[in-house]
């Protein structure tokens, strides 16, 4: 020891002789900053310069001053106090303490700041001390304290000296939350105590309030404490039910439903039940109840009374009173709902039951009950045909009917006729954005204007459609229904039988079940006996046949009118056709009726030439000459075949109806409408270039054609002139391909079934030409 002190004191000389010499070269300022930029220049030395240049310093000494100013600071320093204390720039410092960070595994570095391990021991006290305080702790309390990463904190902080210093421990469910055991045992004697005293269900939110436990540890807890009593949910409204009062309640509903076989819904609410449905299934998981509005029935009281009763009362043909059976405090809603539910589940046919007001009614009781009025309707319908009612209602309808297809044939016309004109406008208007590349034009309207009688004959028929347009909306009606049987005669009749048995109350429900059922009994025999009369059967014919053959007349003159636009040649061969075809069949038609009327028996009605002219022969003279004529007529021309018709029909009692124009437009849109419906149906090529060359034809002439295949040629060349190239050119296409593969001998060939891939790439277009093709400068009244 006296050795080391005399060293001291030696050293101490030393230093003190150094200081008092006095240097023999000093030198300046300037010469030392020009040293040490040398040496800086040549790489010999690496210094770092303070923020205002005055002084420098070595890094290993800056790290020195860094780790001492985090001694300092009690092991947390923040770097930029560390670069404002040491007047150094706050990049090198950075670098410097991540190089002291990186060396060191006993410092971090920590969102600019530096920590050593003192420090965090010290806060691992500090959170130990506050948990024992509180009982328990969470990561997100401790981050806003210490202002440090949760994630740091967690792992470097508490879990890293947990059981260490930190005396706790993590929990299971959240482990961000921290706890010691002497608080989870303060918590569980709170919820044991609480349960303990509850006797009634009281809602979880009210317990937790009152003893100050969190909801996760209190549901985390439950099953360790073993409560006297359940937990309905872990959602917020949930309550705990204590055994006893589930045990009271169990008791009461398995009491109530052993004597009565039945639960009601609103009895179990008021125990504090509020699923009852649900809460009945949970007690009686092996029974079967049939859960209705207000009550639940059990399987028992279903199978083994009601289900038996009503099988019992259809076997026997008679009626239940199912409120006898039942329980007594059932209403009438319940027994009905109890009925429909059985029919529905058990397997029971529900025509065979009526239910009216609680008593249920087997269909043969009622078939029994009802059978005197099936005498009574036929009473009323001969004596509906006796008086004359029913016939007067025959003619009603048909005169009802023809009204109201006249008036909805003349709406479907407006219709289409108001699009056309609309469509109309807007190409005749001379602004149209898209045409003409948008410029405005002018075009000139396309309407003859009329003078004289031509226009007060065109104003007159405008009138006219007017009128007849008026007349046909408002002739749209209905007619009654004819009421041969009456609620009030049938409810006489079965009166009787049902006050025998106490029901004459349900006289009127029943009587209301059976009225249509026998209103049309009485007019389906009312109808036989109509049909039976002679001079019914006469008259009907009679009209049918005027009827046919009118409409007969009125096809023929139109398809003439288009006959007429083709070459003379062309022309003869349509007017034999079409006479060959329909005036055929209005000579059949006459011939068969004239025969019928003579008594003479046929045997096949579709007659040839010959056979008529056979036939006529047998009949009357004041109806020979006319029949012969008519035969004759079908070798001339069509004027000649309407004469001598007209003549048959004169002769029969029959009347030609007159022109109507107005009619006619509407038979021509309704016979294109049915090309159109053949043509989307149509898949046989030869048949579909047939119906468009018709479409096109009558689209645009306005006329209606009846030509068989082999005028499609003579068609197309007429209507070639109003069509553009494409489009002829893709008819032309489809007609040659269609008579190519008419030529080929074999479906099956190479060819043909080349042919018929052509035709069906190209049928999808020829479809849309026919059915979308129109003119602007052709109305739909042209």
């Amino acid at each position: 020891m006296g050795n080391d002190w005399d060293e001291i004191k030696r050293l101490a000389a030393d230093f003190q002789k150094a200081q008092l010499t006095s240097t023999l070269q000093k030198l300046s300022e300037r010469n030392c900053i020009e040293i040490v930029t040398l040496l800086l220049e040549k790489q010999l030395l690496d210094v770092v310069f303070t923020n205002d240049g005055k002084e420098y310093i070595t890094p290993d000494h800056l790290q020195r001053e860094i780790q001492d100013e985090l001694y300092a600071n009690g092991g947390r320093a923040n770097l930029v106090e560390v670069s404002k204390a040491l007047n150094v720039d706050l990049s090198r410092i950075v670098t410097l303490a991540e190089r002291i960070a990186a060396e060191n595994p006993q410092i971090h570095l920590m969102l600019g700041q530096l920590i050593d391990e003192d420090y965090i021991t010290h806060i691992a006290q500090e959170i130990n001390e506050k948990l024992a305080q509180r009982g328990e702790i969470s990561i997100s309390e401790l981050t806003s304290q210490f202002d440090l990463p949760s994630d740091f904190l967690q792992h470097n902080v508490v879990e890293k000296h947990l059981g260490k210093i930190i005396k706790g421990r993590q929990d299971a469910t959240n482990p961000r939350v921290f706890f010691t055991q002497a608080y989870i045992q303060r918590c569980k004697a709170k919820i044991r105590g609480a349960l303990a005293a509850i006797t009634k269900p009281t809602n979880v939110a009210v317990i937790l309030q009152q003893i100050n436990v969190q909801e996760k540890i209190f549901h985390s807890l439950l099953d360790e404490i073993n409560p006297a009593g359940q937990v309905t949910s872990k959602l917020a409204n949930a309550q705990y039910v204590p055994h006893i009062y589930a045990k009271t309640q169990a008791d009461w509903v398995n009491s109530f439903y052993k004597q009565n076989s039945f639960l009601e819904y609103e009895a179990i609410n008021k125990l504090g039940i509020t699923d009852a449905k649900a809460y009945i299934r949970k007690q009686f998981p092996n029974e079967q109840f049939l859960f209705l509005k207000r009550v639940a029935l059990g399987a028992h009281l279903i199978d083994l009374t009601v289900v038996a009763a009503l099988m019992e009362c259809s076997a026997t043909k008679q009626y239940l009173d199912l409120s006898t059976i039942l329980p007594s405090n059932l209403s009438e809603e319940d027994i009905e709902e109890t009925f429909d539910a059985i029919m529905a589940q058990k397997h029971l046919n529900p025509s065979n039951f009526v239910f009216l007001d609680s008593i249920v009614f087997s269909q043969a009781y009622l078939a029994q009950l009802v059978q005197p009025c099936q005498e009574m309707a036929q009473a009323q319908a001969k004596a509906a045909i006796d008086t004359g009612v029913y016939q007067q209602y025959v003619v009603e309808r048909t005169l009802a009917q023809k009204g109201n297809q006249m008036a909805t044939s003349f709406d479907v016309d407006d219709d289409k006729l108001d699009k056309r004109d609309e469509r109309r406008k807007k190409a005749a208007s001379g602004k149209a954005g898209g045409g003409a590349q948008g410029r405005e034009t002018k075009t000139k309207s396309t309407k003859k204007h009329q003078r004289g009688r031509a226009a007060a004959h065109n104003h007159d028929s405008e009138d006219e459609e007017e009128t007849v347009q008026a007349s046909a909306g408002s002739s749209r009606k209905s007619v009654k229904p004819l009421e041969l049987v009456k609620t009030s005669d049938i409810t006489n009749l079965i009166k009787i039988t049902l006050e025998e048995e106490g029901l004459d109350h349900l006289a009127k429900p029943i009587a209301a079940l059976f009225l249509n059922q026998l209103n049309q009994t009485a007019l389906a025999k009312a109808q036989e006996l109509y049909e039976a009369t002679p001079q019914t059967n006469r008259r009907q014919t009679h009209a049918a046949i005027q009827e046919r053959v009118n409409t007969l007349l009125v096809d023929i003159r139109l398809y003439e009118k288009g006959l007429k636009l083709f070459p003379s040649d062309t022309q003869s061969q349509l007017v034999k056709y079409l006479l060959k075809s329909l005036g055929n069949d209005i000579c059949n038609e006459l011939t068969l009726y004239v025969a019928a009327e003579c008594n003479l028996s046929v045997k096949s009605t579709n007659l040839n030439v010959d056979q008529r002219i056979k036939l006529v022969q047998e009949c009357d003279a004041q109806y020979r000459n006319a029949l012969l004529e008519q035969n004759k007529a079908l070798n001339k021309n069509i004027d000649d075949f309407e004469l001598a018709t007209e003549a048959v029909l004169k002769a029969c009692s029959m009347i030609v109806k007159k022109v109507d124009k107005k009619k006619d437009r509407l038979l021509i849109v309704s016979h294109k409408e049915k090309l159109l419906q053949q043509l989307l149906e149509c898949n046989e090529p030869a048949l579909l270039l047939h119906l468009a060359a018709l479409i096109l034809f009558t689209t645009i002439t306005g006329c209606i054609l009846h030509a068989s295949g082999k005028f499609v040629s003579a068609i197309l060349q007429h209507i070639r002139s109003t069509l553009n190239e494409p489009q002829n050119a893709l008819l032309l296409r489809y007609h040659d391909l269609v008579l190519k593969l008419l030529q080929q001998t074999s479906p099956d060939s190479a060819e043909s079934k080349s042919v018929n891939e052509q035709l069906q790439s190209l049928q999808a277009e020829v479809v849309e030409l026919a059915q979308n093709y129109s003119r602007a400068s052709v109305s739909k009244a042209d």
